[in-house]
């Protein structure tokens, strides 16, 4: 049987090079163990796996038996998914947002099928579809805006109401037979979707939407409003009119006044006149001959950006509206999806606030040695003002830095760690923003203090202490010389290390940060230490070989060594042993796995 990488590969390269080729045979692709191995790779280290489904069981106890199992029944067309566990979590808004939780075994058949659909499905996808994908984030959906929509005056914001609950089962496997033509692959794909919920000690039905909870939710999500994508490329192109702008009369009037006053030597009159024109557009705003049209999708969120008139958006408006009724029965949530004029009011979207810049003075010199206002009528990301002050708040009262109780009893390092952290992934996500220094500078001289007080609290000691005991000598980033930043030193394998609060670059990127994918990667490595070890077939405690090898699974290995010292008690070898190889799972034979469980090892 071909590798795995090589059966994705092959799937990727036929859709890539014919995007009208219909696959048939898919469903004999999951009777590869290397699949699920590459699944098990993929999806192990999330701590989600260590929390129960339906059927009680974890990740914990994994062995390459349970995949021979799965492909068993497949083979024999009796897999048969599970319910998934219903339980809520709380939203920013006080309200409960549901969760579904499937079982282990559900998850690995669903990242097996997920990959297949990923090679097929990934070169068909728009490129203005940003969520869900490889190499794709929240980042380069904005990116693309700020990028593309230059001159947008109008902005419709694009809410579809409760999208991955509501895609209507029926449509979606329609949309899947046009590319695939497997019943037993298609079927499959069915169970899933039909597989319900239990919530309350009830099974309930599911009646529309994508597994919840489920890996290859994402991906069936995007299948389904690719239609949109489709369907709004067309729209672009039937909108889109005129190769520029008229030109703006009164500005050229003024223009020829400016020329003949140089011409007759009067250079003040002709100052004059070309501060009158750089009030000015060049070109008419108001041409109704020209028409740009630019569309970004993440997930569910959208973005029309219009460059042209009001009554041109609010006909754009609704024919989405028309087509995802009509055609994917999905409607927009009336209240969410607004038109806005982008001159007069910023626009939300992924988290950033998007403006368009209007700014007469600024001018930047063309190669013609010709001055022009470059800043207008481009695209600005900034940071929401209220995002930096409810972070804030967490660390301040009054206005003032103040210690963080709950980490008071922390290790320092551990203290640090934390809080950098903190400030680290709020940069990174922002750092697109034009205003991102600014912003989060602002916040990082209270996150600072806040850390210099909890670490007082805990030392019962002042912030000028805590200062003097843990400051560290930077480099100063402007300038010769240095100053003392809080940090600490600690030893690793290769020595002496150092921790300091961040201290690193606050300034704005150009580029968008990407995960880097691993679907058709040949240099895949995560993971691969895990299976090796598995292969082995030798017990990790007790040297046992050629027994019946399962992988003990931990959620957080920090969290286990700290139940036992928090309870006095004495640390057991399994314990050790994991902290020794610094991994959340151990190979151990049956035997050795039963007495870690019942304490008696």
């Amino acid at each position: 049987m071909q590798k795995a990488e090589t059966t994705l590969s092959i799937l990727n390269q036929k859709s890539k090079s014919n995007e009208n080729y219909v696959f048939d045979r898919i469903y004999r692709n999951l009777f590869n163990k290397e699949l699920f191995i590459r699944a098990y790779r993929k999806i192990y280290a999330k701590e989600g796996n260590m929390t129960e489904g339906v059927d009680g069981n974890t990740i914990d106890g994994f062995k390459m038996g349970t995949i021979e199992n799965l492909i068993a029944r497949l083979k024999e067309e009796k897999y048969q998914p599970k319910a998934v566990r219903r339980t809520y979590i709380p939203k920013k808004n006080g309200k409960l947002r549901p969760l579904g939780i499937p079982a282990f075994e559900d998850k690995l058949v669903q990242e097996a099928a997920r990959q297949i659909l990923e090679a097929i499905y990934e070169p068909l996808f728009s490129k203005n579809s940003h969520g869900f994908r490889p190499k794709r984030s929240c980042q380069t959906a904005l990116h693309q805006i700020k990028s593309n929509c230059k001159g947008t005056n109008w902005v419709i914001e694009g809410d579809i109401t409760g999208c991955f609950d509501n895609i209507d089962h029926d449509i979606l496997i329609m949309l899947l037979s046009k590319k695939i033509k497997d019943g037993r692959f298609l079927e499959l794909i069915r169970r899933f979707l039909k597989a319900g919920y239990f919530e309350f000690k009830q099974m309930h039905n599911s009646l529309s939407g994508t597994p919840q909870g489920g890996i290859i939710s994402p991906i069936l999500a995007n299948i389904y409003l690719h239609e949109l994508d489709k369907y709004m490329e067309a729209l672009i192109r039937e909108t889109t009119k005129g190769k520029e702008k008229k030109l703006n009369k009164e500005y050229h009037s003024l223009a020829n006044k400016r020329w003949a006053a140089n011409k007759k030597g009067n250079l003040e009159q002709a100052e004059m006149f070309l501060k009158e024109m750089r009030k000015l557009p060049a070109r008419d705003p108001m041409d109704s001959g020209y028409v740009r049209v630019h569309y970004v999708r993440y997930a569910d969120d959208f973005l029309i950006c219009i460059n042209g008139s009001k009554e041109i958006s609010e006909n754009i408006k609704e024919k989405v509206t028309n087509f995802l009724k009509e055609t994917l029965k999905l409607e927009l949530n009336k209240d969410k999806t607004l038109i806005t004029n982008i001159k007069e009011n910023r626009v939300r979207f992924l988290g950033y606030e998007i403006s368009k810049s209007i700014e007469n003075t600024a001018l930047k010199e063309t190669r013609k040695g010709v001055k022009e206002r470059t800043v207008n009528g481009t695209i600005q990301l900034l940071v929401p003002s209220d995002v930096i002050n409810d972070k804030i708040s967490l660390f301040s009262r009054y206005g003032k830095a103040v210690h963080y109780n709950v980490r008071a009893n922390l290790p320092v390092l551990d203290m640090i760690n934390q809080y950098n952290a903190e400030i680290r992934g709020l940069y990174n996500y922002y750092c697109l923003a034009t205003d991102v220094s600014t912003k989060i500078n602002k916040f990082k001289h209270i996150h600072y203090f806040s850390l210099a007080k909890t670490i007082a609290k805990k030392e019962k000691s002042s912030v000028r202490k805590v200062i003097k005991k843990y400051g560290i000598a930077v480099p100063l980033k402007v300038g010769k010389g240095t100053r003392n930043i809080i940090g600490v030193k600690y030893q690793t394998k290769k020595g002496e290390s150092t921790m300091t609060y961040f201290n690193e670059s606050l300034k704005k990127v150009d580029e968008p940060m990407t995960e880097v994918s691993d679907v058709f990667s040949f240099g895949f490595n995560n993971g691969c230490q895990l299976i090796k070890r598995i292969n082995a077939n030798k017990c990790e405690l007790c040297g046992t070989e050629n027994g019946d090898i399962e992988v003990h699974h931990v959620r957080k290995l920090k969290d286990i060594i700290s139940k036992y010292k928090k309870r006095g008690k004495q640390i057991p070898d399994w314990v050790l042993t994991m902290s020794r190889i610094k991994r959340k799972t151990l190979v151990v034979c049956e035997s050795c796995h039963d007495k870690i469980h019942s304490g008696k090892y």
